[in-house]
């Protein structure tokens, strides 16, 4: 599998933000000066941002790396509180400090031609990045971007990373644009239509609310095939001390593509999303109801 080659302690490192601009409603674009994180960083890996030089708030927040050009570094942002909030105002610069990069990334397996990128809002981050590097994978010759939210405001945010090297299916709940519904059923009836063409080859890469990670998950399982799923997670600290992101793994052999329900008796294990992963094969994770 190619996936990343040397492993870098993370530290906190000074940087400055170049751009911080609106790309969608309540949804911001990112990018900061940092050479030492930009030169390391791995698709799927995070950094811990420092949102305020005050107690409130006191924790750095997560952020996905979505991409990464020279010694800069991007992030995609959603505004959801008062941190994300004091970051939306934010100018060109400003000083700001992070630790990254952070947490285990995505890897490419041996002879896959297609990739399915699946996403469900804000989750779409990681995904870019990923598709930045699989462009430079000559063996990758297919490369699909499935990106679904409740609203056509959602998915507006791929409108200011075009042109894109994949092809493009959007879904949001509401009927605003593309088709109407969930991401996953568009997923599904995707891979009904053409699974004779490239199934044997491909692999699913994923990231978005657990819900639908879940279901990306059976789909996987239905079709035999190889799925990566980027966990969205509260997290404290982001270097694995406090615990606070643990979920429920079972053991799974890198190559069994097969077999869940006979692993089901097996002994399990937690594992925390900021260091185990955030990436996770997606055989290995336990749903509440099972």
């Amino acid at each position: 599998m190619v996936m990343k080659e040397e492993t870098v302690l993370p530290r906190i490192h000074d940087a400055e933000l170049l751009y911080n601009r609106a790309v969608a409603p309540g949804l911001f674009r990112m990018r900061v000066h940092c050479a030492a994180v930009a030169r390391q960083a791995w698709p799927g890996q995070f950094i811990m941002l420092q949102v305020s030089d005050h107690t409130d708030p006191l924790l750095r927040r997560p952020f996905s790396l979505c991409g990464t050009d020279g010694e800069t570094l991007e992030i995609l942002y959603r505004v959801a509180g008062r941190g994300t909030s004091i970051m939306a105002a934010w100018k060109a610069q400003q000083a700001v400090h992070l630790i990254g990069p952070l947490g285990k990334g995505f890897s490419i397996p041996d002879g896959m031609k297609t990739a399915f990128l699946v996403a469900g809002g804000i989750g779409i981050a990681p995904l870019l990045f990923l598709l930045q590097h699989l462009d430079t994978q000559q063996q990758v010759t297919g490369k699909n971007i499935f990106l679904g939210g409740k609203t056509g405001d959602d998915i507006r945010v791929l409108e200011d990373f075009r042109p894109l090297p994949a092809d493009i299916f959007i879904a949001a709940e509401d009927g605003a644009a593309g088709f109407h519904g969930l991401v996953t059923d568009l997923f599904t009836g995707h891979i009904e239509q053409h699974a004779h063409q490239y199934l044997h080859q491909a692999a699913i890469f994923s990231c978005g609310p657990l819900a639908m990670a879940q279901a990306v998950t059976a789909i996987a399982a239905r079709y035999g095939l190889a799925c990566q799923l980027s966990l969205e997670a509260t997290m404290a600290c982001g270097i694995g001390a406090c615990l606070g992101c643990a979920v429920k793994t079972r053991p799974c052999a890198a190559d069994d593509h097969a077999g869940a329900h006979e692993r089901g008796s097996l002994a399990f294990q937690y594992k925390r999303v900021c260091a185990e992963g955030p990436v996770f094969n997606s055989r290995e994770l336990v749903w509440e109801q099972e």
